[in-house]
C-alpha cells in the first residue's frame, strides 16, 4: 500500500512552502499527494440571488486557479498528485478529507492568506493539529 499525503493550499506563499515540503516527503517515501483547496462558505446577508450566484462563481474560479497552480507545481517536481476542491470550514474539511481518505500525513502552512504572524499557529493549522487522525507537519 502506498503512502498518501494531504496538503491544503490557499494559494499563499506560505502554502506554496507546504506544497514544496510535501513534494520532498513524497519523493523520499514514494508517496502520492492529495492536494485540496477549501472554498469557504460565506453568509450572503442582504444579497439578492443574482449576487449570491456571482459570488459563488468568483469563489469557484479562484479555487480552480489555486488548485491548478498547486497541481502543476507538484507535477513539475515529479510527484504523483490528485486534487480536489472542498467546500466548508477549512479546518473541518482538511480533517474530514484526511479521515475519509485515510491519509498517512497532513502537511499544512502555519499561516495562510488570513494568517496573523503574531500568533504561534494560525487558527486553521492549530485546529488541524488538534483534530487530525494522523501525523501533521506544520510548515513555516
Amino acid at each position: 500500500m502506498s503512502k498518501k499525503i494531504l496538503v491544503a493550499t490557499d494559494g499563499s506563499a506560505e502554502s506554496d512552502r507546504a506544497l514544496d515540503r510535501a513534494a520532498e516527503v513524497a519523493a523520499g517515501e514514494g508517496a502520492e499527494v492529495l492536494v485540496i483547496n477549501v472554498a469557504e462558505d460565506f453568509c450572503p446577508v442582504g444579497l439578492v440571488e443574482l449576487d449570491v450566484s456571482t459570488v459563488a462563481a468568483i469563489i469557484k474560479k479562484e479555487s480552480e486557479g489555486i488548485l491548478s497552480a498547486a497541481m502543476k507545481r507538484l507535477q513539475g517536481k515529479g510527484v504523483k498528485v490528485q486534487g480536489r476542491i472542498e467546500h466548508g470550514s477549512p479546518a473541518d474539511m482538511i480533517v474530514d478529507v484526511a479521515t475519509r481518505e485515510k491519509v498517512d500525513a497532513i502537511i499544512i502552512a502555519a499561516h495562510g492568506k488570513h494568517g496573523v504572524k503574531k500568533l504561534a499557529l494560525g487558527s486553521v493549522s492549530a485546529r488541524v493539529v488538534e483534530w487530525a487522525p494522523c501525523m501533521v507537519t506544520v510548515v513555516k
